[in-house]
């Protein structure tokens, strides 16, 4: 008998929670990013620093023909050039610049180390529009504000740390988005969060053709 039976049998409830963090630990590689410091999947691949929800929500997006703009670079800069046409990302820090430069694919246009207002606008070129708008780095309030007129009409933003920036989204909400929220945890970090998707009524983003993996991304019912 495997050691989870043996568990089920002299506590169900502890047994549950075993499987609860062996798939949060292990499956979703929350152990391997805390190990490194760095946001990375169990097999080490790199993702965004996002809550795991989200991410899962995300995963299952065909974003192939899609312009991405993000604000704040990192693993989530791979993770999106792996899936997107094209991404741009810009970036304050100087070490995170040149660890990305040193990473990024033929896609993966890298702006910094940029600071103030520059930040804000240095990808934003008149006309240019962005199917994905990502707001994870500096000067959130002023970057939401200043992209949001890039997004797509069937484009979406998304705002990680949303619930330390309830202005910005009530803000985007009056602006007629609707607000998804995603609250969980996600990588490296001992505290769950909560990332926001916000879209308008048109969103035309596709789905993959994959299936959904239910013993990763939930709904996974195990008979005892």
């Amino acid at each position: 008998m495997s050691f989870l039976g043996i568990l089920r049998r002299i506590s169900p409830t502890l047994a549950k929670a075993a499987v609860v963090a062996h798939t949060l630990f292990v499956k979703k590689g929350l152990w391997r990013s805390q190990s490194s410091g760095q946001s990375v999947r169990a097999d080490g691949e790199p993702t965004p620093w996002i809550t795991y929800p989200a991410l899962d929500y995300l995963s299952q997006l065909d974003f192939s023909k899609a312009s991405v703009l993000e604000y704040g670079s990192g693993s989530s800069s791979l993770w999106w050039a792996r899936r997107a046409l094209q991404v741009t990302t810009v970036e304050s820090e100087s070490e995170w610049t040149e660890w990305l430069k040193h990473r990024a694919p033929a896609n993966l246009k890298v702006i910094g180390p940029v600071t103030g207002s520059e930040y804000v606008s240095r990808a934003l070129e008149e006309g240019q529009m962005f199917q994905v708008i990502v707001v994870d780095g500096k000067q959130r309030e002023a970057c939401a504000a200043a992209a949001l007129p890039h997004l797509a009409e069937g484009g979406l933003l998304i705002l990680d740390n949303s619930d330390w920036y309830p202005q910005i989204c009530a803000d985007l909400r009056k602006r007629g988005l609707f607000e998804i929220d995603f609250h969980g945890f996600g990588p490296v970090n001992d505290y769950a969060w909560t990332t926001s998707i916000f879209v308008r009524a048109g969103c035309v983003v596709p789905h993959l053709g994959q299936q959904w993996n239910p013993a990763v991304n939930g709904n996974l019912v195990q008979n005892t």
